[in-house]
């Protein structure tokens, strides 16, 4: 269980399971505020930012964050416009195009999987693994 401090309220809070980085009470009200947006949005497609946040009582900066955060995507008639934070592609919604997301899923799989090597390896303290195997195989020196 882990200690944390709320990022909206300052609070320290224990909790043994992800966190948005908020206590419950904050969690509570930001979920909320969330569904509150969402509904509206569903009555009132199209509208912007500016009015999403006037309406519903938050603002701007939290809205394009949960398009960043892909819960809210932009339309296609939109004066905003959003772009690959590595190639620059235009998106509707997100911070990476498909591709850069493909991209980096790769690479983090790539880095999961040498990671779990690497920790096999140290746990197998004497042995070597044979070049395209994850199992190690011991290796003895012949004293004649």
């Amino acid at each position: 269980m882990g200690i944390y401090t709320c990022r909206k309220c300052g609070e320290k809070y224990e909790s043994n399971r992800l966190t948005d980085g908020f206590c419950d009470k904050c969690a509570a009200e930001y979920l909320d505020k969330y569904h509150q947006v969402r509904e509206y949005l569903w009555n009132h497609p199209g509208v912007t930012a500016s009015v999403i946040a006037k309406e519903c009582g938050c603002n701007v900066t939290q809205v394009m964050q949960w398009v960043k955060e892909d819960r809210f995507m932009v339309s296609n008639d939109s004066r905003v416009r959003l772009y690959c934070e590595i190639c620059g592609a235009p998106i509707v919604s997100g911070r990476y195009c498909a591709a850069c997301q493909a991209e980096a899923d790769r690479r983090a799989k790539n880095e999961a999987a040498n990671a779990k090597i690497r920790e096999h390896m140290e746990q197998r303290h004497g042995t070597s693994l044979k070049q395209g195997r994850s199992d190690g195989e011991m290796r003895f020196l012949n004293n004649k």
